[in-house]
């Protein structure tokens, strides 16, 4: 046999002395799950502001029938600016601000909202339905809003004494700019708008009128708040007919482009941005402390943090001497067992209570050197045993007898007491069992 072969049985150096798992598997485990943690706390942060919106409702973000996810397609399709607001507009002041609130809009939120110099558009609500559950974002059973179910949401944007009226039925209309207004010379046919909706009501002055003279698009005098009150000329529904679709387009762009107010310069002053705000429908980018820390000039206080852990997991990865082996938490066999046991009843305060057992096993282990006592034929019991027990021990003449020791273990209430009736009971049955002379 060559010095190089190893004798059966005989241990390899080295054989054995690996690890479980490899130390490229660990680190790809630490790496993987850093990565994971970090990855979970930023989408969780930013989850509220990821949220599609595609909920089938009457906003900028669905693009179901009665949403304008449409609108803003098609003014992006015609090269016009226009952006899907989720935050407060104060700094930018577009051209033109429309707001699509539902019929539940609060007058705060509307107040809070609309506190802007720039021109404002409200497009009433009009249509009321269930989702589709066959296609998420899509809904169904649409039926026109009660002009009284509307009385709230013209109080909270301005106009408590304002109404709304619907006009049955389905047919192409024809709209006219009124003489004054921004859309003094505009005019258009739609296609068939179902349930023509229109306003009225003190203050307002009207925009655009239809046939026979009703206010489709108003202003709020002296304001520059423009309310539209059929949305079936912007909203998806009304875009399958291209001459609503170009209707709508352009009533955009007489709000944004028109002089009233400010002529050129206010043009030159806003730009010719068109922004759809959806924090009235509930998709408003919130700010919280782990936002910000992800946002500057916070940012580089997280990345140092970041920075300052890994080079701690480093460190900690370098150990400088050998791992050293700890003792079992839990220990194995008979011994531990029963100390835990004691453990607990001593945790528990329960030692008192052991007493009646405790004399119980001193007075069977009497019993048993006295040979099992039986009388008739049936195992002594109770108070026979115990008189049996004392007779026995006067004759042996033990210093305590049976029924007075048992009569004190009941009255135990302490582990001092404890500790001496068990003392006198040892000693009860050595005598009893001739261990000590």
């Amino acid at each position: 046999m060559s010095d190089a072969q190893a004798a059966p049985g005989t241990a390899v150096p080295g054989e054995g002395d690996k690890g479980l798992f490899s130390p490229k598997v660990v680190l790809g485990m630490i790496v993987a799950g850093i990565f994971g943690f970090s990855a979970f706390v930023v989408l969780s942060t930013y989850a509220p502001d990821l949220q599609s919106g595609d909920n089938g409702r009457a906003h900028a973000l669905s693009k179901s029938a009665i949403g304008y996810g449409g609108m803003v397609r098609l003014l992006r399709g015609l090269s016009e600016p226009v952006i899907v607001s989720r935050r407060d507009l104060r700094r930018e002041e577009p051209a033109l601000i429309i707001f699509t609130p539902e019929s539940s809009l609060s007058r705060d939120a509307y107040v809070k909202a609309a506190q802007l110099s720039s021109r404002t558009l409200v497009v009433l609500p009009k249509w009321t339905g269930g989702l589709d559950p066959r296609h998420p974002g899509w809904v169904g059973g649409l039926e026109p809003v009660e002009p009284r179910d509307l009385a709230g949401l013209l109080k909270a944007v301005g106009l408590p004494k304002a109404s709304t009226t619907i006009d049955k039925g389905a047919a192409p209309q024809r709209l006219t700019g009124a003489p004054g207004g921004p859309a003094e010379g505009l005019a258009f046919d739609t296609g068939p708008i179902q349930n023509l909706q229109t306003l009225s009501g003190p203050g307002l002055a009207p925009v655009l009128t239809d046939a026979k003279g009703r206010i489709v698009l108003a202003r709020r005098l002296p304001t520059e708040t423009y309310f539209l009150a059929d949305p079936d000329l912007l909203n998806t529904m009304g875009l399958k007919d291209v001459r609503t679709a170009r209707g709508g387009v352009r009533i955009l762009q007489a709000l944004r482009d028109d002089s009233v107010g400010g002529g050129s310069a206010y043009r030159q002053d806003r730009g010719r941005t068109i922004a759809f705000d959806v924090t009235l429908n509930g998709f408003s980018r919130s700010q919280s402390l782990l936002k910000l820390a992800f946002e500057a000039p916070f940012v580089g206080a997280t990345l140092c943090l970041v920075a300052a852990a890994l080079l701690m997991g480093l460190h900690a990865a370098a150990r400088f001497r050998a791992v050293r082996r700890g003792e079992r938490a839990l220990a194995l066999g008979k011994e531990a067992l029963i100390d835990n046991s004691a453990g607990l009843i001593r945790m528990a305060r329960r030692e008192p209570a052991l007493a009646p057992r405790y004399a119980e096993l001193q007075r069977a282990a009497a019993v048993r050197a006295l040979g099992g006592l039986r009388h008739g034929g049936q195992r002594l019991e109770g108070q026979a045993l115990i008189d049996f027990l004392d007779r026995q021990g006067q004759r042996f003449g033990a210093a305590d007898s049976a029924s007075r020791l048992d009569e004190e273990t009941r009255t135990v209430r302490s582990l001092g007491d404890l500790m001496k009736l068990a003392v006198r009971w040892h000693q009860w049955r050595l005598e009893m069992t001739r261990e000590r002379r």
